[in-house]
């Protein structure tokens, strides 16, 4: 019975991820943002960074809000309040209100769902299933949901597209509230580590593998359709660029489970980095849209792997109680790559006319996280 409980209250944490990543379905959101509050591209996409800004401090932070709740609210908890902020977001008068309840309230408590979802994975026993499960979700999320915003705005709904994710989490927090996590002392020990951490020789290592091996990844993703020759002509090319790199980054996020226990987290790291290396580098020459196309797939699918094993090396690296908050510290590498890495290749791509430029940096910054890993292929786990 307690394990047929923990197993649903997985799933009902795994449901949260789903809702919560509809934070990454934001592009489907900006016409209507646009057309209700009267503002620029360049403004409504202002909300994104800031959620992106939120997000990452929520990762950072949520280490020290997990200890305010008790272990079998925590989720019921966060979930509300994720709904209560998207509903904040559909009632907003103002573009500042919906600044407040959608880029900072959502995107910091979207960011405290995903570190408890992936710390409560790292305490369970099945952990290298359930945290790539866990990250897989947040990005099926925004593939999901990215498209309902498109349709629910274009029928009228505007900024209320929001809506199924509300419902999603409101699902959530009421049926977390009848559902035990179930977790030993053990385990609910290691959840509930409230201090911040000093970073150390590790997790500055670690920082630098997330944040340099990211950087292709979020490039790939953001610039798809840029990447493709000016010849391949036609919308029907860059929908299946967007659409390849989209599934190539679910598929390594879900695969990574595999990878992990096969090779270990490390080089599974390593292995998915080297995959990128060499994509990149054909990337640079390549001039066929199909052959770009499937190389654009394959980066994808390495940051994908990247994405997923990272909470796992960070794992096998720290004390069990202090996952948390050594996780959250970690994740601000992806936080910066986020940040720098789009709008370095943006800006060079307006001076110089390419992403040829961008994608030699990307092999770079590659090769760096490569460098950086390959020496925890032959370390312990921290006692």
């Amino acid at each position: 019975m307690a394990r047929k409980a923990r197993r649903l209250h997985f799933a009902l944490t795994t449901l949260g991820c789903f809702g919560g990543g509809s934070l990454y379905g934001w592009s489907g959101l900006l016409p209507a943002v646009r057309a209700t509050f009267d503002v620029s591209n360049a403004t409504a996409s202002m909300v994104f960074s800031l959620a992106l800004i939120s997000f990452t401090s929520g990762v950072l932070l949520g280490p020290m809000l997990f200890a305010l709740v008790p272990s079998r609210f925590r989720l019921s908890a966060i979930a509300g309040c994720a709904a209560i902020s998207l509903g904040l977001t559909g009632s907003s008068q103002g573009f500042n209100g919906f600044v407040l309840s959608y880029g900072i309230l959502f995107g910091f408590v979207s960011g405290v769902l995903y570190n408890h979802a992936i710390s409560q994975a790292a305490a369970s026993e099945d952990a290298n299933l359930l945290v790539p499960v866990n990250v897989a979700a947040f990005g099926l999320g925004g593939a999901v949901f990215g498209p309902i915003h498109v349709w629910l705005a274009a029928s009228g709904w505007s900024i209320w597209a929001t809506l199924p994710a509300l419902v999603c989490l409101g699902a959530v927090c009421i049926l977390a509230m009848f559902v035990s996590p179930n977790t030993d002392a053990r385990a609910t020990a290691r959840l509930q580590s409230a201090r911040m951490i000093k970073p150390n020789r590790t997790l500055v290592a670690l920082w630098i593998v997330f944040a340099a091996g990211s950087c292709s990844g979020l490039i790939v993703l953001g610039f798809a359709a840029q990447i493709l020759p000016q010849t391949a002509g036609g919308t029907g090319v860059a929908s299946l660029a967007i659409f390849l790199a989209a599934l190539g980054n679910t598929l390594g996020r879900l695969t990574s489970a595999a990878t992990t226990s096969m090779f270990g987290a490390a080089s599974g790291i390593a292995g998915a980095l080297a995959l990128s290396m060499m994509a990149l580098a054909s990337l640079i020459f390549a001039t066929a849209p199909f052959v770009v196309v499937m190389l654009l797939f394959f980066v994808a699918f390495a940051y994908g792997q990247l994405a997923a094993t990272t909470p796992l090396l960070v794992r096998l690296k720290v004390r069990d109680a202090e996952f948390p908050a050594s996780f959250g510290l970690v994740f601000t590498g992806w936080g910066v790559a986020g940040l720098v890495g789009p709008w370095t290749a943006g800006w060079l791509l307006d001076v110089s006319g390419t992403l040829q430029f961008a994608l030699i940096g990307c092999i770079a910054l590659s090769f760096l996280s490569l460098c950086m890993v390959l020496p925890f292929t032959r370390r312990t786990r921290a006692k």
